[in-house]
Parts: structure tokens; C-alpha cells; sequence
């Protein structure tokens, strides 16, 4: 199959483009490279372009020949949104209705597109995928918005399908260190003290490697079984609290409690994509804390203090 991938340089496309490129797939990446380079594997299969998904004319010219999309490209953490609104509001949602037009022109029979549990908003239970949407955050209105585009998009011929990511936790080639659990790892093994605010909020996790099999999967899945379709990916719900405790006894770390100052609880349920798809996560929080640990102890990221690309804070 011959695959593009906005995004494809991200966090979660440095782990999933070779696992890509692995099962034969040719595969282009589509990246500005806003928050660094480098990432991918040396393979005949790749091609990589230096990108943007606002520039809609080269977005056009990297459609051509494809069979699928994996629509990754997005400003991801929200308080980069909320310091640069204007550009939060042009990659993520402004540009998108021209490039879901640009690849169903195209022939592109295929489009996944990379969304967030955020566009729930705050819950206090396990949301499911057919609830009303309610976001709160920049980020999370910018999700809703482009579901809403793509799903208008959709024709027998155009299948498109959404995840509602969890937030992610693992390794990846290019790490980000400011994701929950990534974010605890790297306080408790940089300075030993892990500081929570709160800690009776919920959060939900997945790991980088069962979403990347999900993406795999939708790929190979028949259409009918994910036309128009939002999933949920999701391997653990956990207060916060809970999570700080669990890095903290792998690490030996200790644990500051702070006030609270962000009240969103998100928790999610899983069960629409195991009944359906027959899709079980493989991977839990503690793996990524033990793999992120050992990487640590390891000598990665020396410059992860002062480095704002792990942050995905880089000015852009």
C-alpha cells in the first residue's frame, strides 16, 4: 500500500512509520520538522518530504499516488495552543478541510485521522464514542472540528475512520517528555521527586506500540467495519495520584503534592474497539515506565533539562 503520513516525524510516526515500512508498505512522510529531524530508518521504501499541511498546493502534489492517509500532523500539546492560538488555529483545523478535499481529488481511498479523548471534555466516567462531544481545551475543540469535516467528507469510495487517542506513554525515537506518565519518568529519574497537582483527576493512557498496532489495523480493516467510524484507544484509566505512585515505586522516587490547578478528569471506555474490531491493548503504564526507565539509566536525553523539543515547545 502506498501510504502518506503527515506528521509522519511526530512522536508517535517515528515508531509507527518503520513498523509501517517493515510489513512492505511504501510510505511517504509529509513533516515541517518543527520540533527536529533525523528520526526515521535509512530505507529504500520512504520518502520523506519537508512539508506543510498549510501549504495546500504541496499538500496536493504529495496525494498524488496514494492509497491511504494517517492524518498525524497537528500542533499536539495544548499550552503551546494556548501560547500561539493563531497557529494552533491554522495547522489544526483551518488547513484541514483542503487537504481532506486534496486527497479524496487524489483517489485516496483511505483516511485516518488522529484524534484525542480530549474532545470529551472533562468526564466522570468512562465515555464512550457515541456521547455528545464537549472539549475544553483549544486543542480538543480543534479535534472536534476536524471529525466534524472529515466524517462530511466520507462516500462509499472515501473511507475514513477517527482515533480517540488516549494520552500516549513509551518510548520513540523522537521522544516527547511532557505526556503524563513520560513526563513523570523523566522528573523521577532526573531529579527523584515527582510533583503532582492534586491527583484525584483521572487520566487515560495507552501505549505508543498498541497505537501503533491500531493504526496498523485500520489499515487492513474491511471498510465496513470502520467507515465512518471514531474508536477510542485506551489501555488504563488512572488518578493521577495513582500513576505518580506507581513511577515513584519503580524509580524509588519521591512524590510532592501541589494544589490543583487543572480539574479535567478524562477516562474512556475501550470496549466499542475489542467487540468490534476484536482489539485488546498489549502494553500497560508500567511497561512504559520500566522501558523509559531503563532508557534513562541508560544515558538518553542528557540535554532532556534544557532541550524545549522534548517538551514540544520549540518556537515555530
Amino acid at each position: 500500500m502506498n501510504l502518506l503520513i503527515p506528521g509522519g516525524a511526530s512522536y508517535i510516526g517515528a515508531w509507527l512509520v518503520p513498523q509501517l515500512l517493515a510489513e512492505g508498505h511504501n510510505v511517504t512522510v509529509f513533516d515541517t520538522f518543527f520540533f527536529g529531524s533525523g528520526f526515521l530508518p535509512e530505507n529504500d521504501s520512504l520518502t520523506i518530504i519537508k512539508g506543510d499541511v498549510r501549504d495546500t498546493e504541496g499538500w496536493r502534489a504529495a496525494c498524488a499516488n496514494k492509497d491511504a492517509v494517517i492524518y498525524l500532523a497537528s500542533i499536539s500539546r495544548e499550552l503551546l495552543c494556548q501560547q500561539n492560538e493563531p497557529l494552533a488555529q491554522t495547522v489544526n483545523v483551518q488547513c484541514f478541510a483542503p487537504a481532506v478535499k486534496a486527497a479524496k481529488d487524489a483517489g485516496i481511498t483511505r483516511f485516518i485521522y488522529a484524534s484525542s479523548v480530549a474532545v470529551y471534555g472533562s468526564s466522570d466516567h468512562e465515555a464512550t464514542e457515541d456521547e455528545p462531544l464537549a472539549p475544553t481545551t483549544i486543542y480538543g475543540k480543534g479535534k472536534m472540528a476536524c471529525e466534524e469535516i472529515l466524517l462530511n467528507a466520507a462516500s462509499k469510495d472515501f473511507c475514513v475512520s477517527i482515533t480517540r487517542s488516549a494520552s500516549v506513554c513509551g518510548y520513540s525515537p523522537r521522544q516527547r517528555l511532557d505526556l503524563t506518565v513520560n513526563r513523570m519518568v523523566h522528573d523521577a529519574c532526573r531529579k527523584g521527586v515527582i510533583t503532582v497537582e492534586g491527583g484525584e483527576q483521572i487520566r487515560s493512557h495507552v501505549h505508543i506500540r498498541d497505537l501503533s498496532d491500531f493504526y496498523r489495523l485500520l489499515l487492513n480493516s474491511p471498510p465496513e467495519h470502520i467507515a465512518g467510524e471514531a474508536f477510542n484507544v485506551v489501555a488504563e484509566n488512572q488518578a493521577v495520584k495513582d500513576t505518580a505512585k506507581l513511577v515513584a515505586d519503580i524509580t524509588k522516587a519521591s512524590i510532592v503534592v501541589t494544589p490543583r490547578v487543572d480539574d479535567r478528569s478524562y477516562s474512556v471506555s475501550g470496549e466499542k474497539v475489542a467487540k468490534r474490531l476484536w482489539f485488546r491493548t498489549q502494553w500497560m503504564v508500567q511497561d512504559a515506565i520500566e522501558d523509559l526507565k531503563i532508557k534513562f539509566d541508560s544515558g538518553y536525553w542528557q540535554d532532556s533539562a534544557t532541550n524545549p523539543i522534548y517538551q514540544n515547545m520549540v518556537e515555530v
